[in-house]
């Protein structure tokens, strides 16, 4: 009785991750917002040379946006270009979410870490923690090759 409950289980889990990996699977084209110390130039560069995703200069046209912060800022734009007519949920980074409250809560702004959101249904489909010490190119050339790398074997890629 026990494995049999253990098994359904893990075959329920094994969907759950599957429809994970599914949508991140869908994501071809992304929209990279501006980001501090210019680091979505050099992101741009990397994702356009290794082929994995095409880089759009029109939001409309992407799958999924890539930013650097997750603040009132970047929902306002995300809201303006993606109307949530039919969404009835509370729209994500309001005052009283404590999730956004924790993560604002010292410093004001997140600092090193990049996310991939669909801009359809407010996911966050992947992040990568990718920070330099300094702001020179060569630092930001390594950090956007970080976090190529890391996409490239989240969609499944080579290393």
């Amino acid at each position: 009785m026990r494995v049999g409950f253990l098994f359904a289980i893990a075959l329920f889990c094994s969907e759950l991750w599957g429809e994970d990996f599914r949508v991140l699977s869908r994501v071809h084209t992304v929209y990279i917002l501006g980001m501090s110390n210019g680091l979505d130039q050099f992101l741009a560069n990397r994702l356009t040379n290794s082929g994995l995703i095409w880089v759009v200069l029109d939001p409309a046209k992407a799958d999924a946006i890539m930013t650097d912060r997750l603040d009132d800022t970047f929902w306002n734009w995300l809201n303006a270009r993606y109307p949530l007519s039919a969404l009835k949920a509370p729209l994500p980074g309001r005052e009283d979410d404590l999730r956004y409250k924790s993560m604002i809560a010292e410093t004001g702004k997140i600092r090193g870490t990049v996310f991939l959101v669909d801009p359809k249904s407010r996911l966050v489909l992947w992040s990568s923690y990718a920070q330099t010490r300094t702001g020179s190119s060569d630092a930001l050339d390594q950090v956007a090759e970080r976090v190529t790398k890391r996409l490239t074997i989240s969609l499944g890629g080579k290393k």
